[in-house]
């Protein structure tokens, strides 16, 4: 019975009609575009002010880069927060290889980078890093990142 009743569905949505969709004439589609809004955002009105760019600024030149070899990403200048001797060949050099996203990077390289979450109030050096933390990073021999939600972060160290 069941297998019949399935037999008749498939056999009914076989056989059935292909619908029949209205065509858009050239004079509606005319009208729909006249009435569209958005049209009027194609162009910038004629006298607007021009957005520009000042030209000695540049995310490259506000950002520090992180290279392994084969992939490179940035990080905000001041967010190193330690820099081991053995590892100052790869940050801040010239961006070689396949720009990664910072948390592909990080998932990459975790044997050379760590992080260390701070809050704004750190990042903004109205309160002082642990001192634990930091009297441990000589010991692990990593670039120290830091992090705010999970995101790399400028650190000031003085006002």
């Amino acid at each position: 019975m069941k297998t019949t009743l399935i037999l008749l569905v498939l056999a009914n949505s076989a056989f059935a009609a292909v619908p029949i969709l209205a065509r858009t004439t050239p004079e509606a589609l005319a009208k729909l575009q006249q009435d569209n809004p958005m049209r009027l955002l194609q162009a910038p009105p004629k006298g607007a002010a021009k957005v520009h760019r000042p030209e000695d600024q540049s995310i490259i030149k506000q950002s520090l880069i992180l290279r392994d070899g084969t992939y490179w990403t940035l990080v905000p200048k001041g967010a190193v927060i330690y820099l081991p001797e053995a590892m100052k060949s790869r940050v801040d050099g010239k961006p070689d290889g396949t720009l990664l996203a910072w948390p592909d990077f990080l998932a990459r390289n975790q044997a050379w980078i760590t992080t260390h979450d701070i809050s704004f109030d750190q990042a903004t050096g109205n309160k002082p890093l642990q001192t634990e933390s930091v009297a441990f990073w000589p010991k692990q021999n990593k670039v120290v990142i830091a992090v705010h939600q999970r995101g790399p972060i400028s650190v000031r160290t003085s006002h």
